[in-house]
């Protein structure tokens, strides 16, 4: 009796400690994962600074004086085509909005430039070896600022984008032109009309994420400024008529930049 009564006690103490552990082990906290880095993402505003090399093509065609103007079909035959090409430096500003692995973006740049050149043509007379508008002329052009707004599309490879872009572009573009005489100087005369041009853009690049949130960038840009007539006014007017003469421009960047991402 006593025998039993002691083996009773020793299983009932057993099943007591059993209950307590298992009590315990569900008290317990589960054990977390380590946190997972999020991917990295491309949206967001952004502002940075580049610069670069620029080429561009000026073609002057159709010149004439406006007082004259049945002499177009004389003048018109003469082509002054020449080349510019120059740096450039400048800011830019713009916004991301990534989607899986497609990025939208838009984007505004301005750039300082000095980017120039000057040329000659010739009339068809062996008489009248010309530059420019007029004989004996210089003629030049140059782009001292400009800048584009566009939108673009973009795929992502985590940290490397390539992205296209297109959109509207600006100029500001200086024609000049003049006659320098030593002997005769009253023979002198010059103009240089400049104005604002507008046109349209295409482009493409490559964006790689180095660092948190900085970027860099390499991009080519293509800008065409149309056609346009640009009036030759000079002074003195003694020796030279206005002059009239469309001009075509267009200009390719290429550029290089680093940006911050907010």
């Amino acid at each position: 009796m006593r025998k039993a009564l002691l083996a009773t006690t020793i299983l009932a103490a057993m099943i007591a400690a059993g209950s307590v552990q298992a009590a315990d082990l569900a008290t317990k906290m589960p054990v977390k994962a380590a946190p997972v880095a999020p991917a990295f993402s491309w949206t967001g505003f952004y502002i940075g600074a580049q610069g670069g090399y620029a080429w561009a093509q000026n073609d002057f065609s159709k010149s004439y004086d406006p007082l004259y103007p049945a002499d177009i079909a004389y003048y018109g035959v003469n082509d002054a085509n020449y080349n510019l090409d120059g740096g450039l430096v400048g800011g830019v500003i713009g916004y991301n909005y990534q989607i899986n692995n497609i990025v939208l973006g838009i984007e505004a740049d301005a750039n300082w430039a000095d980017i120039n050149g000057s040329g000659s043509y010739y009339n068809g007379n062996p008489n009248f070896a010309t530059t420019c508008i007029q004989q004996n002329n210089a003629c030049s052009s140059k782009i001292d600022a400009l800048g584009t707004i566009t939108a673009r599309l973009g795929v992502a490879f985590d940290r490397i984008l390539v992205y296209a872009k297109g959109g509207a572009a600006w100029a500001n573009v200086e024609h000049t032109a003049g006659n320098t005489d030593l002997d005769v100087i009253e023979a002198n005369y010059s103009a240089s009309p400049s104005s604002t041009r507008w046109g349209w853009t295409v482009g493409a690049g490559l964006e790689w994420a180095f660092f948190n949130n900085w970027s860099a960038k390499v991009e080519y840009n293509y800008i065409d400024l149309g056609s346009t007539d640009v009036s030759f006014n000079f002074t003195p007017n003694t020796y030279i008529n206005p002059f009239v003469s469309t001009v075509d421009q267009n200009i390719s960047l290429v550029k290089a930049g680093i940006n911050y991402r907010f």
